[in-house]
């Protein structure tokens, strides 16, 4: 087999990469291990700037029958006798366009992008099929039932997660760091009253609520290093009891969950390569980047990845320079800035539910007001999540710096074209997203 991009990795980032090439006539191979659905969960949280990435790319309509909007995320922190301590609203509303965030199954997704992309002739999907080797830097070898071939590619994509061997192969380094908490993670019907997302702690630990279609909430529960293995002995009852505790409402709710077998372990690890790709090399999504999963960052910065390279290589091709691939650092000087700032984020607020006790609660609290209770505060870490923009606190700043004029803030930050794919202005080429 032959064509011009390979992609191994069929997940959300991988295939969103493809199907943008296919739109643009570049011939591309997605090869994926998986038949059907994945055993592992998978980000579910589609942030503004993805969804702003989808309506580009005339995707976003096909979405909507099976997206669950968010409007907004309330934080809140309970005492020892139930009694709520604080309620604050993280309100996408504020954000300049796609002010809203959205839920969708990881698999619908998933199976939506391949029909999508099955669609046009420049797209071919293998699967399932094992990604063996590189023969050499142009030319992969993989098992495809049951028989090995080779694909010829001009540019190798590796979309295929935290353990890639792309990767490996480019020989590109990265740092790790490890966690002090794991979570546990289920989905079960929703109570009526459950209308957007909730993030409740108390003293010990975190739990993550979230609306999806169909009348079905997704939840993340926060769990001590040991604790896996005493709550599965003690069966699903037990983790209803925490569930209970943090969220009344969820009673009746919940216990539907009744065999551990719905229950999936999270081990939450920060990876961060120290660069994107080598030669005609080049990874996306968690092969270069895996963030702690408190901010729902981690799918969205990799479908931001497949739309900057999808355009950059689209752009090579239209411009003759395909085989040129030092190009290629324009992906690299776009996004290694913004998804470091956004891992730390992530990692920043992952230390602030950490630690336990009372007294770090207090603590987590006051930083917590000092966040809402600043409008632009408030309005800067909204749009730093959503991905439409970036406006860097400083160290000097904690929360509790005012900054005047919200609405300058946001507009002074917010992503433009240029910022998004700078070589179309600087080599005088532009293209049409759709």
């Amino acid at each position: 087999m032959k064509t011009e991009v390979l992609i191994i990795g069929g997940g959300v980032a991988g295939l969103s990469l493809a199907l943008k090439l296919a739109r643009r006539s570049v011939p591309v191979i997605v090869v994926e291990r998986e038949e059907g659905a994945g055993h592992l969960y998978k980000g579910e949280l589609l942030q503004p700037k993805t969804l702003q990435i989808f309506e580009r790319l005339g995707f976003l309509d096909r979405l909507e029958a099976d997206m669950y909007p968010l409007e907004a995320v309330h934080t809140r922190e309970v005492g020892r006798r139930r009694e709520e301590l604080l309620h604050v609203r993280m309100d996408y509303s504020v954000l300049p366009e796609h002010a809203m965030a959205a839920m969708i199954p990881h698999d619908r997704l998933r199976e939506l992008l391949v029909k999508e992309a099955l669609a046009c002739e420049s797209f071919q999907l293998v699967r399932p099929a094992v990604f063996l080797d590189l023969e050499t830097s142009h030319t992969a070898r993989i098992k495809y039932r049951d028989e090995l071939q080779s694909i010829s590619a001009n540019i190798i994509v590796g979309a295929d997660g935290r353990g890639s061997r792309i990767r490996k192969k480019a020989g590109i380094t990265f740092d790790i760091q490890s966690y002090n908490h794991d979570f546990l993670t289920f989905s079960f019907a929703c109570p009526p009253e459950l209308k957007e997302g909730e993030m409740i702690a108390d003293e010990e630990r975190f739990l993550g609520l979230f609306p999806l279609p169909g009348e079905r909430v997704r939840s993340v529960l926060q769990i001590r290093p040991g604790e896996y293995k005493q709550l599965k002995q003690a069966g699903p009852s037990a983790v209803h009891e925490h569930y209970l505790r943090l969220e009344p409402r969820l009673d009746g709710y919940v216990q539907t969950v009744t065999e551990w077998k719905e229950i999936q372990l999270m081990v939450p690890v920060r990876e961060t390569v120290h660069r994107y790709y080598r030669s005609n090399l080049i990874v996306i999504g968690d092969a270069a980047h895996s963030v702690h999963p408190m901010a729902g960052e981690g799918m969205n910065l990799a479908i931001q990845d497949a739309d900057i390279l999808g355009e950059l290589i689209s752009w090579m091709y239209q411009s003759g320079k395909s085989r040129d691939y030092t190009w290629f650092h324009w992906f690299e000087d776009v996004r290694k800035k913004r998804v470091e700032y956004i891992s730390w984020l992530s990692h920043l607020f992952a230390k602030m539910y950490s630690p336990k006790g009372r007294a770090w609660q207090r603590l987590r609290m006051t930083a917590i007001r000092s966040l809402v209770n600043s409008r632009s505060l408030h309005d800067k870490q909204m749009l730093n999540i959503s991905g439409l923009g970036l406006v860097p606190f400083r160290a000097k700043d904690g929360f509790h710096l005012f900054f005047r004029g919200k609405r300058k803030v946001l507009q002074q930050h917010v992503f433009t074209t240029k910022d998004d794919y700078p070589w179309q202005v600087t080599c005088g080429v532009n293209s049409d997203d759709n």
